[in-house]
């Protein structure tokens, strides 16, 4: 009875133990890459239940395709003063209620307040066309003012080139986290430049974080599902969004972003990829996570001056600096010539000075032996003719020696 109760006790464990592993497992994703070749941040996304805090940076390892990286840091995305750069996608067809788009303008304008002053905000309308209303460089007051009286009245949805002009606009953000918010029923109705295969790939070498407030008439299952399709491959989620949820779902939406880590990878060494390669994230108590890091994007991040790279000639402590200093010595071309001509130039210099000094330190100890025998002679009671016969005497005396 013992044997049986401990076996039973064991299995309840073990049971407990793999459900707590895939609640852990469905509480963590990552939400987006930013490359930086040969380090990148990742940005994993949490439930807001999860206690992420207590992670350290030795809690977790990383590789990509066998490169292996170290983790410098851990912060949480809530409390970063480094700044946000948000992308706002509208739809504007007629499938889109006015109501849901003006509780969407709205939206924009409430998460727009909250906004830290490294933000930045950018904006994009879609329906028979594209317009970008603000690239992120305008000041968000005036870009919030150009939404105001907005309607939802076109009678197309360009929603794949909405995405391609997002992915443009996004290059602007430079190192910024890039988080994108498209408000529409994802129904694409247009002949556009692209392909849904080609708009997937674009959406995974971006490196952006799409969430999908899905809105509209035309809404069903086989919609959500579609539109899930290109928001998956970036990390985000598809909220339901209408007028009479919106408060409740521009929350949940800023929780999700609030519930976001960012681990800064660093490579031991610098390296390309030859392929699109697979990046793993540990983090002990957790399953792995991983990120398709695309060559064409690892090759577009490495030559982006926008993006602040570390300097891989620059080791993290002293000792490696020294290191990479005599190395960089080393490689330095010889120049024997070039260093006996300074030579003798230093050489030449610190004679002419020698020189110069030892004639002054002369005349000045003249100057001063002169003065001093003429205040001898005044303290004698000597009138001046009686002092140049002195002198006269002395001169004829030297020359006769």
């Amino acid at each position: 009875m013992k044997r049986l109760f401990i076996t039973l006790a064991a299995l309840l464990l073990a049971a407990s133990f793999f459900t707590d592993t895939a609640q852990a497992a469905e509480k963590l994703s990552i939400e987006q890459v930013k490359l930086a070749p040969p380090d990148m941040d990742v940005y994993v996304h949490t439930s807001a239940d999860l206690n992420f805090d207590s992670v350290k940076p030795s809690d977790i390892t990383a590789d990509l395709d066998g490169q292996s990286y170290s983790v410098k840091s851990i912060e949480n995305e809530g409390n970063s003063t480094e700044g946000v750069f948000y992308a706002f996608l509208l739809d504007v067809s007629a499938s889109i209620p006015q109501d849901s788009l003006d509780a969407a303008v709205d939206a924009i304008k409430e998460i727009a307040n909250d906004m830290n002053p490294a933000d930045k905000l950018a904006v994009i309308t879609f329906g028979d066309k594209v317009n970008v209303i603000s690239d992120g460089s305008k000041p968000v007051n005036s870009t919030l003012k150009a939404l105001k009286g907005i309607k939802a009245d076109d009678q197309n949805t360009a929603f794949y080139s909405a995405m391609d002009s997002l992915i443009k606009v996004t290059k602007k953000a430079g190192d910024l986290r890039t988080v994108a918010v498209v408000f529409s029923d994802g129904v694409e109705d247009t002949k556009g430049d692209m392909t849904e295969a080609e708009l997937i790939d674009t959406l995974k070498q971006s490196g952006v974080a799409v969430y999908a407030m899905q809105v509209g008439k035309n809404v069903t299952k086989a919609t959500t599902k579609h539109l899930k399709k290109f928001i998956k491959v970036t990390g985000g989620k598809v909220l339901e969004f209408n007028a009479s949820n919106a408060q409740k779902t521009v929350k949940s939406l800023v929780g999700n972003l609030d519930s976001v880590y960012r681990l800064q990878l660093l490579a031991d060494k610098d390296f390309d990829i030859e392929k699109d390669s697979k990046l793993t994230v540990k983090i002990n108590g957790f399953d792995p996570l991983s990120w398709t890091v695309k060559k064409k994007a690892w090759e577009v991040a490495d030559g982006n001056p926008a993006i602040e790279k570390r300097d891989m000639s620059k080791a993290d402590t002293s000792d490696n600096d020294s290191k990479e200093e005599a190395s960089a010595d080393a490689t330095e071309p010889f120049n024997t010539k070039k260093i006996s001509r300074q030579r003798k130039i230093i050489t030449f210099a610190i004679i002419g000075v020698v020189a110069v000094a030892a004639a002054i330190v002369a005349v000045l100890s003249v100057i001063q032996r002169k003065r001093s025998i003429d205040a001898y002679y005044k303290n004698q009671g000597l009138d001046p003719h009686e002092i140049e016969e002195i002198k006269k005497k002395i001169r004829q005396k030297k020359w006769r020696k």
